[in-house]
């Protein structure tokens, strides 16, 4: 099974537009994983450990931005995030979540068929070389690539019975394996979508379900999904997913066939997936990690450009305003201000900052005060100061 992680890059502390139009600079900013987005991995993760696969991380913005954010995911609790995928060019700039959904869904789409394809290389190899160790020879390079699931090939001890491994002994015949790597193509296709319920710089919780729209217009065929999952269960041959929601005071238990996407509330809790899980989790699983990030950009995608940013954006934002800083009081003639921006510090081995130019200098010990006004970062607020601020 494929889990594909939808994640999002937000700014740290602000959605302050810097262009016409509401566009958000995003390589100009501080960003961070949006904090909704926690869930979404909490779900794969229960997923990977219930029924195996690959736990694939998709986002979408500035790559130099968002290559560093996600590599923690790899190391987080319990199995992590096992590849990445980056969607990034300036094509895709300014998109609204519809030219959003429309590319992501395309990404979504390029990382099925990638695993797809594998398993269809090693079908021609049996077609064309029989027992041959050609088939051997080329499904390890496909699984050193973390491209197989074990259950395909593998070099794990504790995994045994592969498919290719069975074929080779000569334990089955052509036509089964080929008839076992198309189930194994199947399952790969029966992949999950989770997202979080919404970002924080947009607030429209609308994206993920775009996404299944969008997936479901590209393959022909509907995607199921659902919306503010609290809790979830995937049957143990991962054919389908049963999902519970609160929809206001309505509470909702929807059966989903996979592929289905759903996106996860603050209110889930992971579920301890069942010891006897885990043999055949490990069967679906993937020889390991790849830390290094895929980038694709509109071309790899084969996206229509009249439907990728600003041009293939409908909706019209008006302009940004700065929501993510607390309401502050400041005095004219008395309060202190930083003059300048201030990169973060460490100062008697605690960090502060990094500071923006006009932030009030709040609890900042009086040492690091007395630095800062020294050297003309920060100096007492003033008219001009305060005609500057009405202005913008």
């Amino acid at each position: 099974m494929l889990i594909i992680v939808l994640l999002k890059g937000v700014p740290a502390r602000t959605t302050q537009a810097v262009q016409i139009g509401g566009v958000l600079n995003r390589e100009a900013m501080d960003l961070v994983l949006n904090p909704h987005d926690a869930k979404a991995v909490e779900a794969a993760d229960y997923l990977k450990r219930r029924v195996g696969g690959k736990a694939v991380a998709l986002s979408m913005g500035p790559d130099g931005k968002l290559i560093p954010l996600m590599k923690p995911l790899f190391d987080s609790e319990v199995l992590g995030i096992d590849e990445e995928y980056v969607l990034s060019d300036r094509k895709m700039a300014g998109s609204d979540t519809l030219a959003t959904s429309y590319a992501v869904a395309l990404g979504v789409k390029k990382v099925v068929e990638r695993h797809v394809r594998p398993i269809e290389e090693v079908e021609e190899a049996i077609k064309k070389g029989g027992y041959s160790e050609i088939v051997k020879a080329r499904a390890a390079e496909l699984y050193r690539a973390n491209l197989l699931p074990n259950s395909v090939y593998s070099e794990l001890p504790a995994v045994k019975g592969s498919i290719v491994q069975t074929f080779m002994d000569g334990k089955i015949a052509t036509q089964t394996a080929l008839k076992e790597l198309e189930a194994e193509k199947q399952k790969v296709s029966r992949f999950v979508i989770v997202a979080g319920i919404k970002t924080t710089d947009g607030e429209t919780g609308s994206v993920g379900p775009q996404v299944a729209e969008g997936v479901s217009e590209l393959t022909g065929s509907v995607m199921p999904h659902a919306t503010y999952v609290e809790d979830f269960e995937v049957d143990a041959e991962g054919s389908s997913i049963t999902a519970q929601r609160m929809i206001g005071y309505l509470s909702q238990k929807l059966e989903m066939s996979l592929p289905a996407l759903i996106t996860v509330s603050t209110e889930y809790r992971p579920r301890t997936a069942p010891a006897s899980a885990q043999i055949a989790a490990r069967a679906n699983g993937y020889r390991g990690k790849v830390f290094q990030a895929f980038k694709w950009t509109a071309d790899d995608l084969g996206a229509d450009p009249k439907r990728l940013g600003l041009l293939g954006s409908p909706t019209i934002v008006g302009t940004g305003i700065d929501v993510g800083k607390p309401p502050v009081q400041k005095t004219v003639g008395t309060s202190l201000v930083f003059l300048k921006p201030s990169s973060q510090l460490e100062y008697e081995g605690r960090k502060y900052g990094p500071f923006a130019q006009g932030d009030l200098v709040n609890s900042l010990p009086e040492g690091l005060v007395a630095k800062f006004r020294e050297d003309g970062t920060v100096g007492v607020f003033d008219y001009g100061m305060l005609a500057g601020e009405l202005v913008a």
